[in-house]
């Protein structure tokens, strides 16, 4: 476990991120209550993992399956809460049945086939997956994603899953400053509400990270996943 000194600055750390993300929310008349915070605990350990649950912080984000994986076996059978892991990384279809028993959320999904096989994999006795459809809101070759005119059909698709429910779209604008990201963040809002006109889309919208979460809240983000601001001040032996 965290050293006390480490458990303590991650409180802080925690406490000063929900802080901000009450006060971008009173500056456009926000709900708190309405913005989820997934911590990312990307490149860190257990123990790292374990003092956030301790800390009442249970939705956890990770890029890779296998560090997710790791992760949740590594924490399995301790007196912890419950995680509710968040994959925000890139899904392959050939991984799909490793986690469909053990997400609660993808931020990730780009594709009907992957869809359908975590469809058929989830487990009856868990509540559907939660599931964002990730939309490519750049002109980079290396992103995931959806292009903007075929996430209707997506969704549509979708329609016909009973353990996958399509809860909202996921974006990542592309590197530049908060301000930079607005337009991506509001043509992500606008795009939702076009396609939730004709589809079973749900109103979620997972976009925002560290630098520029208050712009993604004005814009209308309902989950932002925040990894950097959480680990400042924390030594190199609290990730391990």
């Amino acid at each position: 476990m965290l050293g006390a000194d480490d458990l303590g600055r991650l409180e802080a750390n925690l406490a000063a991120l929900r802080r901000r993300i009450a006060a971008a929310c009173a500056v456009c008349g926000r709900d708190p209550d309405g913005v989820r915070l997934v911590a990312v605990t990307k490149y860190a350990g257990a123990s790292y993992a374990a003092a956030l649950l301790t800390l009442g912080q249970l939705d956890l984000g990770e890029n890779r399956v296998q560090h997710l994986l790791e992760l949740a076996a590594s924490l399995e059978g301790r007196a912890l809460p419950p995680a509710r892991w968040h994959l925000v990384g890139h899904l392959q279809r050939n991984k799909a049945r490793k986690v469909a028993g053990l997400l609660h959320a993808l931020h990730s999904l780009d594709d009907l086939d992957l869809a359908r096989r975590l469809d058929a994999a989830r487990p009856p006795d868990l509540q559907p997956l939660v599931a964002f459809v990730q939309v490519r809101l750049a002109e980079d070759e290396g992103r995931s994603g959806v292009e903007a005119q075929a996430v209707a059909d997506l969704v549509r698709g979708l329609g016909g899953l009973t353990r996958v429910v399509p809860a909202g779209l996921m974006g990542l604008p592309p590197q530049g400053t908060p301000e930079e990201a607005r337009p991506h963040f509001r043509g992500l809002r606008a795009l939702a509400a076009r396609v939730r006109q004709e589809t079973p889309l749900g109103g979620e919208l997972s976009m925002g990270m560290t630098a520029d979460l208050e712009v993604a809240i004005a814009e209308g983000a309902t989950v932002v996943r925040v990894g950097r601001a959480l680990l400042e001040g924390l030594t190199p032996e609290a990730l391990r």
